[in-house]
Order: structure tokens, then sequence, then C-alpha cells
């Protein structure tokens, strides 16, 4: 039996353990040539995203990331940068920042969705919509730094249809 992935559902709920699973779909994608969809599903409160890209990127690089999108920045200098948008580029510099890592691999064409709904839903719909044949997910740091499977991980790996790869976080 040959294991062939043709498009591969990353999702992220755009955590540090985001980052360590992007890496892993990244490499899995140029295994096999695959196609690379990067989802976000926004279930939170708009006004905490804010915090979740200080968080991932820090305050000063998320004013770098924002500079650097263009159409991001026109919307960050009139205060107006939405929820969605956040996501969106949060999505986008995970794929820039692995396009000059040392590793002999590029990112491979890929599609950032940004969604609304419940998490497990969405992410089910959308590996169903876009034919996806893996989904990559990371789990979460848990209780005393230790890696931890939340209920959304749970309800996916439960109902998927196709296989599921949960990715530890990193302690690098």
């Amino acid at each position: 039996m040959s294991i062939e992935y043709k498009t591969i559902l990353f999702t992220s709920n755009l955590s540090a353990a985001s980052r360590t699973a992007f890496r892993h779909a990244l490499l899995l994608a140029n295994q096999f040539d695959a196609k690379l969809i990067l989802l976000h599903v926004m279930e939170r409160s708009p006004s905490n995203y804010e915090s979740y890209m200080i968080g991932l990127f820090g305050q000063e690089r998320l004013q770098q990331v924002l500079k650097n999108n263009t159409e991001e920045a026109k919307h960050a200098l009139v205060g107006k940068v939405t929820p969605k948008q956040m996501a969106r580029t949060a999505l986008s510099e995970f794929s820039k920042e692995n396009e000059t890592g040392e590793e002999n691999y590029v990112v491979p064409p890929s599609q950032i969705v940004v969604k609304e709904g419940g998490v497990v839903e969405v992410i089910l719909e959308q590996a169903a919509e876009k034919k996806c044949d893996l989904i990559v997910m990371g789990a979460s740091e848990g209780l005393l730094s230790s890696s931890s499977v939340g209920g959304n991980i749970k309800s996916v790996l439960k109902n998927s249809k196709i296989p599921v790869l949960v990715v530890p976080v990193s302690h690098e």
C-alpha cells in the first residue's frame, strides 16, 4: 500500500505550537509535492486577536510583519486591522519564515483560509471541501510544560475520515 498526500490541511490556533506543526506540514508537503492549505478558525472574541499576534511574534516583530504586508499595513495605519486580517497575516508569516530556512525545501503552492465558526466543524468541512489527504495540528502547551491534546484535537481525531498528524510542542 502506497501512501500519497496531494493536499495537506494545516490548522493553526495562532500559538507557538502552530509554528512547530507548520514546519512538519511544510516538510511533508515538500516530500509529497503536495498543495498546502493553511487554516485558522475564528472562534474567540475578535478583540483577543491582537494579543494572540503579540504572543506569537512579539510586539516589535508584529509591527514589522504588519508593515511588510501592504494591505494589512494600510489598515494598521488607520487602526482598522480586522481579526481576520491579523489571522491571515500570521499564517502568511509562517510561510515567509520558512522560505529562507536552512532546510532544503521550499514553501509549496498554498492557500490561506480564515473561517468563522466551530473549530472542529470548520476543520472537517474544509478537509472535505478541499479534498485533503492529511490534517496537521499542533498540540497545546499543557500543564507542567508537557504537551496536551485538547478537546478540538480529540474531536477531529475521532471524526476525521482522513489521517490526522498531531505535532507536540517543540522545546528547542
